[in-house]
């Protein structure tokens, strides 16, 4: 009898351990199910942005810097664009002691300019006055739009006010919570593809940046005309940096849109990448300056081919 009960109290045990592990396991996944799904977890993924951004302010030894509201594409403004500045700025400042982030509650006590904005780059331009008189050394800015799992974040910063000549840009792809959705008017606007490429610079996509830049040779009748400008064309950067699909958006003159769209076919990019890193196709703006006093030369630096990367 002494055996049999000592058989029947391991079946016995065995049998409570199998339900312990069960319901260890259910436990877990009710526990998981509980938890809020990743996509309902942006604030790490707003804090990596943060210091992707802070890095390199770090590393051009700009301490100051101030974060505008983000806004949709073609500067739109949303209130989920405050919050998202909002959450940045406090990240920022949190994760970066070092750095000096001018508080966001006083920018409505900066100095604004009375003059009448007409474009912008206008805007822009009274923007960096403002934060200029709050001492700040870098003016961030940035803008959103819908992607397939969340929302895609381009942020771009300039040192200008500071008398620099450095440009930041941080990109980021985040998760949309209900709270972030509470904010929203209308549905966001999704992250547009022209002639299959991204645009520059928007919603978790890079701008391209022209490295070989040759400066544009006068044909015979704009030299004799002796015309002079800025060609503004849209070109479409491919993975590889080469240049294609040139198209002129804005031009002084007939005589000089040939010349600058033969001019940018020779042109080469360091393309533009996603958040990721990964090199992707964009379509960009580029400024093409025709200049009569300035004598071509082989290869010109990238400030003779500005990519017009929204205000900078």
């Amino acid at each position: 009898m002494s055996a049999h009960r000592s058989e029947l109290c391991a079946v016995g045990r065995a049998f409570l351990v199998l339900v312990w592990m069960a319901w260890v396991f259910c436990a877990r996944g009710a526990a998981q199910e509980l938890l809020p799904p990743a996509t309902q977890q942006p604030h790490a993924q707003i804090t990596a942005l943060g210091e992707r951004l802070g890095v390199q302010l770090l590393a051009a030894n700009r301490k100051k810097p101030f974060i505008l509201d983000l806004t949709l594409p073609n500067d739109v403004p949303c209130p989920l664009g405050a919050w998202l500045a909002d959450r940045l700025s406090e990240s920022l400042a949190e994760s970066h002691p070092e750095l000096e982030v001018i508080p966001r509650g006083r920018w409505s006590s900066a100095r604004a300019p009375a003059k009448f904005v007409h474009d912008q780059n206008q805007e822009y331009a009274q923007n960096e006055q403002r934060a200029q008189s709050l001492g700040a050394e870098v003016l961030v800015q940035g803008n959103f739009a819908a992607v397939p799992d969340g929302i895609g974040i381009t942020l771009m910063a300039s040192d200008r006010l500071a008398g620099g000549e450095s440009r930041f840009e941080a990109l980021a792809e985040i998760s949309i919570t209900s709270e972030m959705q509470a904010m929203l008017n209308n549905p966001l606007p999704e992250r547009a593809l022209l002639q299959g490429a991204f645009k520059a610079s928007i919603a978790g996509i890079g701008s391209p940046l022209c490295e070989v830049c040759p400066a544009p040779e006068y044909t015979y009748v704009a030299k004799a005309k002796k015309l002079q400008g800025v060609v503004i064309a849209q070109v479409w950067v491919a993975p590889d940096g080469s240049a294609g699909n040139v198209k002129i958006v804005r031009t002084p003159s007939p005589a000089l849109a040939n010349a600058a769209i033969r001019t940018v076919h020779n042109w080469r990019f360091k393309p533009a990448r996603n958040f990721l890193g990964e090199f992707v196709p964009v379509v960009v703006d580029v400024a093409v300056s025709f200049r009569l006093d300035i004598i071509p030369s082989p290869v010109n630096s990238a400030g003779s081919a500005t990519a017009m990367s929204k205000k900078f």
